[in-house]
């Protein structure tokens, strides 16, 4: 467990928006007074473990403009493609600056994974509806409940998610239905949950990593792969898979986080308005980004090879069915299937 925060007691939960977790009451309580370099240049390392391209690198470059932007004391610099998204590395938590080797990131469902393994229901196959169902459950008590453990745990406040579209399937055989899933080796991230219920569908999984994706596919490691239409199109999945099978089974997200002590320390209260303006602006846009210009994603990767397959989704999502109830019951206790459904 990382050693919790000497404010982080005191905390509240999040405000009924759910931009960011605790913020108010934590400014609220810490101790301003005396600081006097305020007006200082504030640097913020903001990364992302996409590519240029994906919309969480657009999202992050479009933070760091809305930020400077805001007062000519920030200055943001933006790294893509660092890190893994499997795992959010432990060198952002230290509160002591020269150790820590981020402040900002910009990344998948990891952090709840790493920091609330029992909310990781939010990032399940077919467990979510789609994205408006997963901003209720976010904004409710198990989200906020979700995030004071993050801030517990991983010393990250988190802000609210970003869309990143519904995750598909990609293989060079059309996949129709749960019969085409047999026996078929499919790339997953190393997600012990995700593998689970894609064994209950059959399928093979191959567990690799985000930056080793592609290769895995183009030397047969793996014969397809699932996820968002801005990861295959900014991995050039289209290269190495024919077929795009529209399974709908995750509404993606991507999750702002911010490290506690830099945003509790480094920055002023006036500095800490700035940055969740900047913060709430930016997701705002990302997410609307993505789902205008969704379609034509899906048609630009048609025009670069890709055969479209509408597959019957609903009979899928019902042969997963009982390994999602297991993991209810065995993983994500906090709560239940139906409730989460009826949020």
């Amino acid at each position: 467990m990382f050693k919790p925060l000497k404010t982080i007691a005191s905390t509240a939960l999040a405000s009924s928006l759910m931009i960011f977790s605790g913020l108010s009451s934590a400014t609220d309580n810490h101790a301003w007074c005396g600081h006097d370099h305020w007006n200082k240049q504030v640097e913020v390392r903001v990364v992302t473990p996409f590519p240029e391209g994906h919309i969480l690198a657009e999202a992050a470059h479009k933070f760091k403009k809305k930020l400077e932007k805001r007062s000519r004391h920030f200055k943001v610099s933006v790294e893509t493609g660092f890190m893994n998204e499997q795992t959010v590395n432990p060198a952002s938590q230290p509160c002591d600056p020269d150790e820590r080797v981020a402040d900002v990131i910009f990344t998948g469902g990891q952090p709840i994974q790493d920091y609330a393994p029992e909310y990781f229901f939010f990032n399940g196959p077919y467990v979510i509806r789609d994205f408006e169902h997963l901003q209720s459950v976010w904004s409710s008590d198990i989200g906020s409940d979700m995030a004071d453990q993050i801030l517990l745990e991983g010393n990250f406040y988190t802000f609210d998610p970003v869309y990143r579209g519904y995750r598909q399937f990609t293989s060079n055989t059309p996949i129709e239905g749960p019969a085409d899933l047999d026996g078929i080796r499919l790339r997953l991230p190393p997600v012990p949950t995700w593998i689970k219920v894609w064994e209950e569908l059959n399928a093979v999984p191959v567990p690799v990593p985000l930056n080793e994706l592609y290769e895995s596919l183009a030397n047969g490691t793996a014969e397809a792969s699932e996820g968002d239409l801005t990861q295959i199109h900014s991995f050039k999945l289209y290269e190495v898979q024919n077929h795009l099978s529209l399974t709908n089974h995750l509404a993606s997200f991507g999750m702002p986080i911010v490290n506690a002590c830099f945003y509790e320390d480094e920055l002023s209260r006036g500095h800490q308005a700035k940055f969740k303006r900047a913060m709430r602006k930016t997701v705002n846009w990302a997410t609307a980004k993505l789902q205008e210009s969704e379609a034509e994603l899906l048609s630009e990767l048609e025009s670069l090879g890709m055969t479209t397959v509408t597959p019957d989704a609903a009979a899928i999502r019902e042969q997963a069915e009982p390994a999602i109830n297991e993991l209810f019951a065995t993983e994500w206790t906090v709560t239940t299937w139906e409730e989460v459904l009826a949020k």
